[in-house]
């Protein structure tokens, strides 16, 4: 077992899609950032199984940060997106509602809304109008607040290039390695993190600050610097994902009103993904921070809550369930800003919904408590905003894809035929920091079609093997020791 030591100015603990939105945030400042993350690849925690929604900013908390900042996290992360070819798509909402009595309900987050500066809201009491909007939702409607600034996201493959661009402008990503202990060096006055490898090889890193971007995991790091001022519950939603070739099912993102009972969740919904799959989920229960197993129980209570919301649900078309955790502090809201117990060590903690689509702003927010706790933010003129979206098929219109095959001729071999992936974006998936069979999913589909990668999965092995230069029998599917086959493949 080696011994690795590194040295830096901000340490960042946490590649989720706040932790890489901070560290690209702070390669804008002629400083040394490096990320620690104890999964092999960015997003792979609460990002990875986000469902998505780039919120407007009319649900929440009164008073919270959760609440005051969603608008402007909004129009900070469409802003961010353009720049960094984040997939991102308008979609709009609404959120129904059954009883008559749960009418107060939709009139106070249609004032929050509007206090907010959330435009294009409105209530719908009209059942034709609301059916025009939605043929297939259900008679036990009655109305419906209708969002048009609602948009959805792919959450995974936003955190993909946050990093991406994060890497090219410098900063340095130190994967599959957990922290396991913090002290600080009044003298020297700097941070002493100790972690170590899924192999047991201790690294060390020293640190003049830190940031906490551990998501369910915060509360544990902070601990480990003497902050107990926060805990994080983890909890688990679970969701149905159906075949890409149920099209029509829903035309907006619909949201069933959270049960009073269940007040700290923002309702069960049916909408589409990103890539057009339609999606529904996800319940709301505490759980341990390892716990991502689905359960009958669970899912046949989502099934009941929407199949009263949405009519014609076909449910043999589901091809994957799946869980995530969200991150819910005691407070009830994000934990921003310095720590009680060093204000060199800043906490960016808590960060559930809307965590995704405040992102960019928490990376702001939190650039600006590194400042004031005194470290020098000098522009680096040679900071690069932009990252360019990697090439691929065009999956809809083929005619156009000699262009790619002229240019590279393993885009004429598919590896992934449900999702139409070609082996020349497979490696350009490993080239930009895919070492893993779920690296390449998350960055070009390959494996997330109906055969849920029964296809291709071995196909991408071998891929990776050959452009990693590692034996197949060293290729994971998600680090650690997930080997994928036990001898060579030939």
């Amino acid at each position: 077992m080696g011994f690795k030591k590194i040295k830096t100015q901000i340490a960042v603990i946490g590649a989720g899609i706040a932790g890489c939105a901070i560290a690209r945030e702070l390669c804008r400042y002629k400083l040394e950032t490096a990320v620690i993350e104890k999964e092999a690849d960015v997003s792979w925690g609460t990002t990875k199984a986000n469902s998505g929604h780039i919120h407007p900013g009319y649900a929440g908390p009164a008073g919270t940060l959760r609440l005051s900042t969603c608008r402007k996290g909004q129009l900070l992360f469409l802003k961010n997106s353009e720049e960094l070819s984040i997939p991102v798509k308008w979609i709009g909402s609404l959120l129904h509602i059954f009883r008559t009595e749960e009418l107060n309900e939709l009139n106070h987050l249609l004032k929050q809304g509007k206090d907010n500066g959330v435009p294009g809201l409105e209530i719908i009491t009209d059942r034709k109008r609301i059916k025009k909007l939605e043929p297939n939702i259900s008679e036990n409607v009655i109305a419906s607040l209708y969002c048009r600034e609602h948009y959805i996201c792919s959450p995974y493959e936003a955190a993909i290039a946050i990093f991406e661009n994060a890497k090219t402008n410098g900063a340095t990503f130190i994967f599959d390695t957990k922290v396991t202990g913090i002290e600080y060096d009044r003298t020297q006055k700097t941070f002493l993190i100790s972690a170590v490898d899924y192999f047991g090889s201790k690294k060390s890193i020293e640190s003049e600050y830190i940031v906490n971007a551990a998501g369910v995991y915060a509360d544990d790091i902070a601990r480990l610097a003497g902050d107990h001022s926060f805990s994080i519950k983890a909890i688990k939603g679970q969701y149905y994902l159906l075949d890409p070739d149920v099209k029509n099912l829903v035309n907006h993102l619909n949201i069933r009103v959270a049960d009073k009972t269940n007040a700290r969740s923002k309702g069960m919904y049916v909408g589409r993904t990103y890539h057009g799959n339609a999606i529904f989920g996800s319940n709301y229960e505490v759980t341990d921070k390892n716990d991502l197993t689905t359960s009958k129980k669970s899912l046949d209570e989502i099934k009941e809550k929407l199949s009263d919301m949405v009519d014609r649900i076909p449910y043999d078309k589901v091809i994957t369930t799946f869980a995530g955790l969200r991150a819910y502090a005691d407070t009830g809201d994000f934990v921003l800003g310095p720590s009680p117990a060093n204000r060199k060590f800043i906490n960016a903690a808590g960060i559930q919904s809307p965590g995704l689509t405040c992102a960019f702003l928490i990376a702001e927010l939190t650039a600006q408590a590194l400042k004031d706790e005194g470290l020098k933010l000098r522009p680096d003129p040679a900071y690069i905003p932009e990252r360019k979206k990697t090439e691929s098929l065009n999956k809809d219109d083929f005619s156009n894809n000699n262009v790619l095959y002229k240019k590279d001729n393993f885009f004429g071999r598919i590896v992934c035929r449900c999702e139409k992936v070609t082996e020349a974006e497979i490696i350009e998936a490993i080239k930009n920091g895919a070492t893993t069979v779920d690296g390449v999913k998350f960055r070009t589909r390959a494996g997330m079609g109906r055969c849920q990668g029964g296809y291709c999965m071995l196909r991408v092995v071998k891929i990776l093997a050959r452009e990693l230069k590692i034996p197949e029998e060293n290729v994971t599917k998600s680090g650690g020791d997930s080997y994928i086959t036990k001898y060579r493949m030939d």
